[in-house]
């Protein structure tokens, strides 16, 4: 007799550790006596031993008793514990930050640390050592600046606790340690990490005079020696110490003299450039003594500057780094603000009105122009850019001149108004006036030339003609004018990277009115193309398709109810006569009527009797078949042999118990666009609704049209020209409660 057991659901039991414990390896820092030289390792410590941490109970210090007694060394010494990804020490606060099968390092203590580092660069005799000691110290500084993970300024807070800062800034003062590169380029980056850190009362204001006198040095080249890593590590000081605090900038502008950074510019290195560069933007940013700004940027406004640039930084064939860009830019930016834009004198207008003497305006127009000049928002800038012009190329002036007075009464342009459009243009290039500027672009140009603002405003003088001349503008149309050119001229300056005045000048001559004209033109079609694919426009599109669809389809029927001529198939190779025959759609699109005919014309004289008629149900299938024009190709008098194809339209009959397979009627001609039709409309007559590709074609292309005059009067946002965004109201509460 069996006996069977009732069966019963096993549960399923849950193995996993809670959350609050963790299991993973400890192993012995091999440097371990090394930090702590008081440290024995016994021969019976075990060099690696798996531990379980529990989070909730267990704080740092009882871990490491834990992992010193697993490994059977000594318990009366001082260990930490270190892990490797970030390297940091293990502490209270980042304990939770561990997790299962995590690997720690049984290391020295912060403090044993700091006090190792602290004798060896108290001896001061080891180089080799004091290198290591101040490499330390620098990787753990610099973890805790660079990792957003590791919060842990455990050996930075023993350093500050054990020791001082003035032993860095004792290395920083001794002469023997500038012999050496590593440990100078090292103490500098651990001297600078920890200032950033601003643990305690320690910041870049703690810095003595002395030792920025020292960092100075390594930068202005009163150093004996220089080298790359110490000399990029004494530009970032330098650069810190002028945004920390206004007593060390002034001691660093006192220090380092802008134009000696000039030399670092043409530097091979490009990160010495850009930190050179960093640095002088910053002196300038942050002098709040105008004078002395002023000074500083009048500095930077001599050619071995701007030869350092163009050399290193701008020369031709090598790729622009983003960041160098950035800089130069903020550099020009300041340049540019020392430019005098103060109200021009009244002999300077004189000289700029005598230019245009030879010219008979009333005295009314020049007076108005003597207003207009001394009121002009560049000022000074702007006429001597027009004297410049009048002066250096009288040539070009007269030319202009001429060529202008040939011009019918009412479409000439006025030369004080037309320079003073031109000198609004260049000024919202170059940033001076409201508006979106170029320096980006206009960078290498700029520091091409002695006089950057009169040379471009050169070159759009002579745009701004040949622009008149081609749009055959008036009067009156001199914004409109002036607001092609602007867009001309950030056209020809997206195209391309220019390099100098001339490479400008000679792109804008062959850019012309025209060409313009058509770059408008793919523009909008392609923000046309971008609204098309957009999802509102392409629910629209699918809500129009029906609608279109059915257009054509009936527009297509209407075709095939006037009627086609269409040339018989040739039933031999023979150069008969081409026989023609007239194929139309009934009225009630149920019948076919295909009548003979003589030409390639039909004349209905209604006294037929070749007429045949064929009931589109008794129609199987419509196909195309293009066939070879033997008629056209072989002909001996052509210059060239050639194939035309004729396009077919091949109507499949029904089986009778005459013909078992169905007649097949063809009609040939050499329109693609003809046969396209009747076949597809026949095939949709007959049952076969799938969209063909001659019907799909021209839905497109209608939808395309349909879309395009809706999204005439859309008006869509441009991200280039952003509006304003209005100030908050003054009465705040007022203005929310009238809504």
């Amino acid at each position: 007799m069996a006996f069977h057991m009732p069966l019963k659901e096993l549960q399923p039991v849950d193995t996993s550790l809670p959350e609050h414990i963790i299991k993973g390896a400890v192993v012995i820092d091999k440097e371990l006596t090394t930090w702590n030289r008081r440290a024995v390792i016994p021969s019976t410590a075990l060099h690696t031993v798996f531990i379980t941490i529990n989070r909730l109970e267990q704080k740092q210090a009882d871990v490491v008793k834990m992992a010193a007694r697993e490994m059977n060394l000594p318990e009366d010494n001082t260990y930490g514990l270190m892990a490797d990804a970030p390297k940091r020490f293990i502490t209270n606060e980042n304990i939770d930050q561990l997790g299962s099968g995590f690997i720690l390092t049984l290391c020295a203590s912060p403090d044993n640390y700091v006090k190792r580092i602290t004798e060896i660069l108290e001896d001061g005799k080891n180089i080799a050592q004091m290198e290591n000691a101040v490499k330390t110290l620098d990787e753990f500084s610099l973890r805790l600046i660079s990792d957003t993970f590791s919060q842990d300024p455990a050996l930075i807070e023993a350093f500050y606790r054990c020791s001082s800062l003035e032993l860095l800034f004792d290395l920083v003062r001794d002469d023997r340690v500038s012999m050496s590169y590593t440990l100078l380029s090292t103490c500098l980056r651990a001297l600078s990490s920890i200032l950033e850190l601003a643990v305690g009362d320690v910041t870049w204001k703690s810095v003595p005079r002395d030792v920025v006198v020292s960092i100075a040095a390594l930068v202005t080249g009163k150093a004996k020696r220089e080298e790359v890593n110490t000399l990029l590590a004494a530009l970032a000081m330098i650069e810190q110490l002028v945004i920390g605090d206004d007593t060390t900038r002034d001691w660093v502008l006192e220090e380092v003299p802008i134009e000696t950074l000039i030399r670092h510019v043409e530097k091979s290195d490009e990160r010495i450039a850009l930190a050179a560069l960093s640095l002088m933007n910053s002196m300038i940013r942050h002098c709040s003594d105008k004078d002395k700004r002023l000074e500083l940027i009048e500095s930077l406004e001599v050619v071995p500057f701007r030869n350092a640039v163009h050399s290193s930084l701008l020369r031709d064939g090598s790729a622009r780094d983003p960041k160098a860009l950035e800089q130069l830019v903020e550099v020009q930016r300041s340049l540019i603000s020392a430019y005098d834009t103060s109200p021009a004198s009244d002999s300077e207008i004189q000289k700029v009105l005598d230019i245009d003497s030879a010219n008979e305006n009333s005295e009314e127009d020049v007076e108005i122009w003597r207003t207009k000049l001394a009121d002009h928002r560049c000022g000074r800038l702007a006429t001597v850019a027009m004297v410049l012009f009048g002066e250096k190329s009288p040539q070009d002036l007269r030319m202009l001149i001429s060529e202008n007075t040939m011009r019918i009464e009412g479409g000439k342009w006025q030369l004080i108004p037309m320079w003073m459009r031109c000198c609004d243009i260049t000024a919202e290039l170059f940033g001076l006036l409201p508006g979106r500027d170029e320096l980006d672009r206009l960078i290498s140009i700029i520091f091409s030339t002695d006089s950057p603002f009169p040379a471009v405003f050169s070159c759009i003088v002579h745009l701004f003609h040949r622009t008149w001349r081609e749009m055959q503008a008036k009067g009156g149309e001199m914004d409109k004018v002036a607001s092609f050119v602007l867009e001309q001229l950030r056209h020809v300056l997206k195209r391309k990277e220019i390099h100098d005045v001339e490479e400008m000048s000679a792109d804008l001559e062959t850019f012309s009115y025209k060409a313009m004209q058509e770059v408008r033109r793919e523009e909008q079609l392609e923000k046309e193309n971008d609204q098309l694919h957009s999802e509102a426009v392409i629910s629209l599109k699918a809500k129009l398709r029906p609608k279109i669809e059915e257009l054509v389809r009936i527009n297509h029927l209407n075709y095939l109810k006037k009627g086609d001529v269409f040339r018989k198939p040739m039933k031999s190779k023979s150069l008969a006569k081409a026989a023609y025959w007239f194929w139309k759609l009934d009225a009630s699109e149920k019948m076919l009527t295909i009548t003979a005919c003589d030409g390639e014309r039909f004349v209905d004289d209604g006294h037929r009797d070749d007429i045949r008629q064929v009931w589109l149900k008794d129609v199987a299938d419509v196909t195309n078949n293009d066939e070879i024009d033997r008629k056209a190709s072989s002909s001996r008098f052509a210059s060239s042999p050639s194939t035309n194809m004729l396009r077919g339209v091949r109507v499949q009959l029904k089986p009778t118990n005459d013909l078992k397979e169905g007649e097949v009627l063809m009609a040939l001609t050499p329109d693609e666009t003809q046969a396209g039709i009747w076949q597809e409309s026949l095939a949709y007559l007959v049952g076969n609704t799938e969209m063909r590709s001659k019907t799909n074609a021209i839905v497109e292309r209608m939808l395309k049209m349909e879309l395009r005059v809706r999204l005439l009067n859309v008006k869509l946002a441009d991200p280039e020209n952003e509006p304003d965004v209005p100030p908050i109201p003054d009465d705040l509460i007022s203005f929310i409660s009238s809504f």
